[in-house]
């Protein structure tokens, strides 16, 4: 005989899937650095065994959360900024913040599974929900770059200078070089979200709107590098609550046959923000 499933075992269990494939297009040369020297500069760009460079996912992630935080009072929502006191937002994800906290935690911990949950839900920010925090995993993950025109992925370098900020002139003898990878580079992205509640989707969407339009991401943006866009955008999921789509995700064997498509992204995420901007008070509460 099956044990009814616990309202707390209904939190942790998989629900729903949500995956959404794109293509980074860079339109300006950009640089993701590796802090050191490059074969023919002083400063490299990160490159793969074979010579051609690499987008880490971490890169990508950490541009997509800085989006996500400058989106988020706009939808109503809480952004910590990883600093309670600079953000007023109260959240688990600053480091001092939580040490001060910590034995309340602990506490609920010992109370019970609930109580630990209302905890985090409590004092962690909706973009933190997302990402993931001390007290909590990330919802998000995303993937590497995959290198989708090798043939126009080429290094070059450029000169600079450094400057006296007082006199606003080059210094003498500290001229330096650094490489950056051409325009019209495209990677291959993609972006799992694990049960994803209406707000995280709202977040992740507005995002997706602000990247489809333009951003920057990498070393010296405020040069003019690292100008791109998000193109070719889809999104699919699975809800495991169906019957059908359960089942077509545990038997198929390719990742496109095993979610559905939910049609076209601008509709799908405009719709989940119009949602959190009727429902949400501000505040995010």
């Amino acid at each position: 005989m099956r044990m009814p499933t616990s309202p707390i075992a209904e939190q942790l269990q998989l629900k729903r899937k949500l995956q959404v494939r794109g293509r980074i297009v860079f339109e300006t040369a950009w640089r993701i650095g590796t802090g050191r020297e490059g074969q023919t500069s002083d400063l490299g760009v990160l490159l793969d065994a074979a010579g051609q460079p690499i987008l880490p996912g971490s890169s990508i992630k950490g541009k997509l959360r800085n989006t996500c935080e400058a989106l988020a009072s706009a939808l109503k929502l809480r952004a910590c900024l990883l600093n309670v006191e600079a953000s007023g937002v109260e959240c688990a994800s600053d480091v001092r913040w939580y040490s001060r906290y910590r034995d309340a935690y602990q506490s609920d911990l010992r109370t019970g599974v609930q109580q630990q949950l209302d905890w985090i839900e409590k004092n962690t920010c909706d973009v933190c929900k997302l990402f993931g925090s001390p007290v909590q995993a990330a919802r998000l993950r995303c993937s590497d770059g995959t290198l989708d025109n090798p043939a126009a992925a080429a290094v070059r370098v450029r000169d600079g200078v450094v400057l006296d900020r007082d006199s606003h002139t080059a210094v003498d003898g500290l001229k330096y070089d650094y490489e950056t990878v051409a325009a019209g580079t495209a990677f291959r992205v993609c972006f799992d979200l694990d049960n994803p509640t209406p707000k995280d989707e709202a977040l992740f969407g507005a995002a997706l709107f602000e990247w489809a339009s333009g951003s920057s991401l990498g070393g010296f943006t405020s040069r003019g590098l690292g100008r791109f866009r998000l193109e070719d955008i889809e999104v699919r999921g699975v809800d495991f609550d169906d019957p059908k789509e359960r089942v077509q995700y545990l038997t198929r064997l390719k990742a496109e046959e095993k979610l559905n498509d939910q049609g076209d992204w601008q509709s799908y995420f405009q719709k989940k923000i119009e949602e959190v901007l009727n429902t949400v008070p501000a505040g995010g509460q």
